[in-house]
């Protein structure tokens, strides 16, 4: 009897892990929205092709927030792009950005326009 019991809870626990990791992509949205007010800062947006886990984006944001010049820095593998805010008095050329995203072992892309929040 004993036995059946565990055999229970670890079918339950099993289901309960299992179904939160199903549904916890229903709830959060991975679209990475510019939401900063762009009359200060420029925002950027790059494809990079070859992150495909949040290991990855957190290797290129980092990356990507040692050039000088980087505000901030967003990557999503899912959307497969890096949205890059930057300083507003930064100097930062496309083949700067374009070098380091290579130095985080990703391959980048074409410079595309980041979606803006119209709220």
């Amino acid at each position: 009897m004993k036995y059946l019991k565990n055999c229970f809870l670890l079918i339950a626990i099993f289901i309960s892990s299992a179904s939160t990791a199903v549904f916890a992509d229903d709830f959060k949205s991975e679209v990475i929205i510019a939401e900063k007010d762009t009359t200060q800062n420029k925002v950027v947006c790059y494809e990079v092709f070859g992150m495909d886990c949040p290991g990855c984006q957190s290797a290129l944001e980092k990356q990507v927030k040692k050039i000088d010049g980087v505000a901030d820095a967003k990557a999503s593998f899912k959307e497969k792009q890096v949205v890059i805010d930057l300083k507003p008095d930064a100097k930062v050329s496309d083949e700067e950005i374009e070098k380091h995203i290579k130095k985080a072992n990703f391959t980048p892309g074409k410079k595309i326009e980041p979606v803006k929040n119209e709220e």
